[in-house]
């Protein structure tokens, strides 16, 4: 199946919404940019209620595709828009303990 084909037919599942938005990639004016800032808001809360509900995984081990420059793009985006500077962020981290625990980190030798 073409990525035209994807994303011509409406998905009915997430999965089929994550696959149209995979192929989305290769032409992203084919969504508009309010549905997507929609879309990010939307799911930026959900994973801020799974995250205080337990779960502390935040991609597959590999990233899930997502490129060191795409995470820069959206944090950087996310923080202008709410008006948090970087140091807001590690100071509410530190004040909060809410950060990735070592254990989780994919970049320690634990979660290998």
């Amino acid at each position: 199946m073409s990525s035209s084909e994807v994303l011509d037919r409406p998905p009915d599942t997430l999965a089929g919404a994550c696959e149209m938005l995979a192929a989305a990639v290769n032409d992203p004016d084919r969504i508009a940019d309010a549905d997507l800032r929609a879309l990010m808001a939307g799911v930026v809360r959900l994973y801020a209620t799974k995250a205080d509900n337990g779960m502390r995984l935040p991609l597959p081990a590999d990233g899930g595709g997502v490129t060191i420059t795409d995470a820069m793009i959206a944090v950087t985006d996310l923080l202008h828009a709410l008006n948090v500077q970087l140091f807001e962020l590690s100071m509410w981290q530190a004040m909060t303990g809410n950060c990735i625990s070592p254990h989780h980190r994919l970049d320690t030798p634990q979660s290998r």
